[in-house]
Order: C-alpha cells, then sequence, then structure tokens
C-alpha cells in the first residue's frame, strides 16, 4: 500500500510530427517553374543552360526525398510515394544535364533521334506513373486533382516533343511547359495552403474539398 502511495505518475509526452508536405510541394513547384520557364524561352534559349540542374539534383531531387521519407514518417503513403519518386525523377534529370556525368554524351556517336527516343522513353514512364498518382487524387481536393491532371499533360508534351523529333524549342515542348507552370503554380497554392495555419496566420486558402475516401490529408486541406 505504501510502495503504491509513493509511485509517481509519470506523464509521457509523445513529439509532435510536423507536416512535411508544403516543403515537398515547394521543392516540386520551385524546380518545375524554372524548368519550365526555360522550356517556353523565358529571357534564355530554349533549354536555358545548366543553371536548372543544381535546383533538380539539391531542392527537387534530394530535399522532395527526403519530404517524401517524412511524409512516411507521418504515415502519409500516398504523399511519402509521390514525393520520393518525383525527387528521384528531378535528381535522374539533373544527372543527364551534369557537365562530366557522361550521359548525354554518350549518344554522341549515335543520330541525334536515338538520344531523343531514349528520352522520349525515360519521360513517357514517369507521365505514366503520374497517371497512376492522379487516380490516387481523385478523392482529396480540387487543387490537388488539378495539379496532377497538369502533370499529367506536362509529361506528355514533353515525351512527345523528343518522339517527334522536335528541336529544344518546339511547340509540343513550349505547350508542355505552360502545363508544367500551371501544376507549378497550384504546388505553390497548395502548399502556402497547408503552411497557412489559423495559428500562424490570418490569410487561409480554400482548396476546394471534394468526398475523400478517409481522412488522411493528401497534400493540403
Amino acid at each position: 500500500m505504501a510502495d503504491n502511495m509513493n509511485m509517481h505518475a509519470v506523464r509521457i509526452i509523445q513529439p509532435a510530427n510536423g507536416n512535411p508536405g508544403p516543403l515537398g510541394l515547394f521543392a516540386y513547384a520551385v524546380t518545375t517553374t524554372i524548368v519550365c520557364l526555360y522550356g517556353v524561352g523565358a529571357g534564355v534559349p530554349p533549354g536555358g543552360g545548366s543553371l536548372h540542374v543544381g535546383f533538380a539534383l539539391w531542392y527537387g531531387g534530394i530535399v522532395q526525398i527526403l519530404a517524401g521519407m517524412w511524409s512516411m514518417k507521418v504515415g502519409n503513403t500516398f504523399e511519402a510515394t509521390a514525393f520520393s519518386s518525383f525527387g528521384a525523377y528531378w535528381a535522374a534529370y539533373g544527372c543527364m544535364f551534369f557537365p562530366n556525368m557522361g550521359i548525354k554524351e554518350s549518344y554522341d556517336t549515335m543520330p541525334p533521334e536515338v538520344y531523343q527516343n531514349a528520352t522520349g522513353i525515360f519521360i513517357l514512364v514517369w507521365a505514366l506513373l503520374a497517371v497512376i498518382f492522379t487516380i490516387g487524387t481523385t478523392k482529396s481536393t480540387v487543387t490537388t486533382i488539378t495539379m496532377f491532371v497538369f502533370l499529367d499533360l506536362h509529361l506528355l508534351f514533353f515525351a512527345g516533343n523528343e518522339f517527334g523529333h522536335y528541336s529544344e524549342g518546339g511547340y509540343p515542348k513550349r505547350i508542355g511547359a505552360v502545363f508544367g507552370i500551371l501544376s507549378a503554380i497550384l504546388a505553390f497554392y497548395n502548399g502556402a495552403a497547408a503552411l497557412w495555419l489559423p495559428s500562424n496566420s490570418h490569410i487561409l486558402l480554400p482548396v476546394g474539398p471534394v468526398l475523400r475516401r478517409d481522412k488522411q490529408e493528401v497534400f493540403a486541406v
């Protein structure tokens, strides 16, 4: 009895988990915006040199992969899969243009169409994965669904530019770049909607929720 009276109550405090969604969305949005602005020739020749490589490798690649891993930690499988996958996409994309990597140079002895076909296959497979992700957002929010639809179109037009053997400034790539910019704008919006909360902001952004499969967050609520 005395032992029970002398026992101290111990309160276990669980560490609070942050939301990695805004970080992943902003990493996607910034990198996609830069690459697609180069794609439409906004102030630079089509392709824009290699300045975008750093963003693709670090912010779009590594940071987005980290956001995906942290999403897995908080139990959001969709975000974890999407962020990690497209983080890997941007890292691979950056490697294609990274100096001395030798990927593009390995095709120098072949006809130009061979490299374009290889790039087209690379992008087309990612477009297929993006469509799978899009179907997985149909019970999330209007802005998230639309963001992924624009991403699908962005990748499909980029792939079409390669398979059609157009130049860097070909009209399919320019159209795809426009869809990429629209997708990035919505990623900025969704990221801000998830970041601006009643606890830290007077501005709250609507995201147009639709009927959900469960209560799990999908990018922005």
